[in-house]
């Protein structure tokens, strides 16, 4: 198992993307701990679920506080807690618009800085940000979802290459649509779907790249 051994945190693990990355990094061998409000459906003696609102800095530092404080340093961060908002501008709630760059932009900021020093003393790790191709083009009433994955993309870019230095990798996935409760939330409904487990395989094969290639930005759309 390639990851045997590695420590790994997911965030938004419960459903979706983040369970599908879940169970393939366990299968990988990895040792998982999954950060989200709702109970994580995993019985692994490798998995342990912190119950964590990733928007929280207080909630944030507890949670770090307890893998740091077990292990001393994280090898693997996935960030990929989010949910999608489409509605035209006039309709959309301030509070709501300020919940959505909390949880899907600032959640990767806090994370991500708690990692990184002790990525930086073992001079490897890999952090991956889930974005969308919404974050690489804007579509009609996703202003709100659009400019929090467009920003996800210039955050990832700008930490890959602050932190490429120090033998850290960061990738942003940008997939296209994917059979998870998110539509269900969104409203809208895409006409073709990839599977979450198909993602989750990409997402630990990028991961498994040797370690001198940087995968950078990958964009992947149902075919």
């Amino acid at each position: 198992m390639y990851l045997n051994g590695k420590i790994a945190v997911v965030t938004g693990s419960s459903s979706g993307i983040g369970l599908a990355v879940t169970n393939a990094l366990l299968e990988a061998g990895a040792e998982v701990f999954g950060l989200n409000r709702r109970e994580t459906p995993v019985a692994h003696d490798r998995f342990r679920w912190l119950p964590t609102d990733v928007t929280s800095d207080e909630d944030i530092d507890r949670a770090f506080g307890d893998v740091l404080g077990r292990h001393g340093h994280v090898d693997l961060l996935v960030n990929n807690v989010g949910f999608a908002l489409f509605s035209d501008i006039e309709k959309i709630d301030p509070a709501e618009w300020r919940r959505m760059i909390d949880t899907n932009l600032t959640s990767m900021f806090l994370c991500s800085r708690k990692v990184v020093p002790s990525m930086k003393t073992q001079k490897s790790g890999t952090i991956v940000n889930i974005g969308s191709v919404a974050g690489k083009r804007g579509v009609k009433r996703g202003t709100a979802y659009c400019a929090s994955k467009f920003a996800v993309n210039g955050f990832s870019e700008s930490l890959m290459d602050e932190l490429r230095e120090f033998g850290i990798r960061v990738v942003c996935v940008n997939p296209g649509s994917v059979k998870t409760e998110l539509f269900d939330h969104a409203g809208i409904q895409p006409e073709k779907y990839m599977r979450t487990d198909d993602l989750a395989g990409l997402i630990v094969s990028l991961i498994q790249l040797p370690d001198g290639m940087l995968p950078d930005q990958v964009t992947v759309r149902p075919l």
